[in-house]
């Protein structure tokens, strides 16, 4: 069982907050058009680059656990914002394309993507909650 602590801390400039994961740090803040700085990502934008982080990480371990070669991973997600009647807000639906380039055709390239998508940490806490759209685009 792992633990990470993020600790994070509003401060006086918008909606700008600090955050410290382990040695690094980071903002988290708003557009201009909604009261922020536009000083960082919002936390949205870091949702759905976890999901990115996540997605492409656990690829190259599945990819060296079944000793394929991955040349190429990339992944473009989008995420739609559900508002609701009483002001609240949520993440409904994200689609997410991946782009990779690897040896593997058939069912490698079925049980490649599939344990990917079931190893990842990410996918696998949000996906009760949010609806997933995979497009998976295999380049020669």
């Amino acid at each position: 069982m792992s633990k990470y602590v993020v600790s994070s801390s509003l401060r006086n400039i918008g909606y700008q907050v600090g955050t410290q994961a382990g040695v690094h740090r980071f903002l988290i803040d708003e557009p201009v058009n909604l009261r922020g700085t536009d000083a960082g990502p919002n936390p949205v934008q870091y949702l759905l680059g976890a999901v990115n982080g996540c997605l492409a990480i656990t690829a190259e371990s599945v990819a060296k656990r079944q000793k394929l070669t991955l040349d190429k991973f990339d992944v473009r997600s989008v995420g739609n914002i559900a508002r609701f009647e009483d002001g609240s807000s949520a993440v409904d639906h994200i689609k997410v394309t991946i782009t990779f380039k690897a040896d593997i055709e058939g069912q490698a390239k079925e049980d490649f993507l599939a344990e990917t998508l079931k190893k990842c940490t990410v996918h696998k806490t949000l996906a009760p909650g949010v609806k997933f759209e995979f497009d998976f685009i295999q380049e020669d």
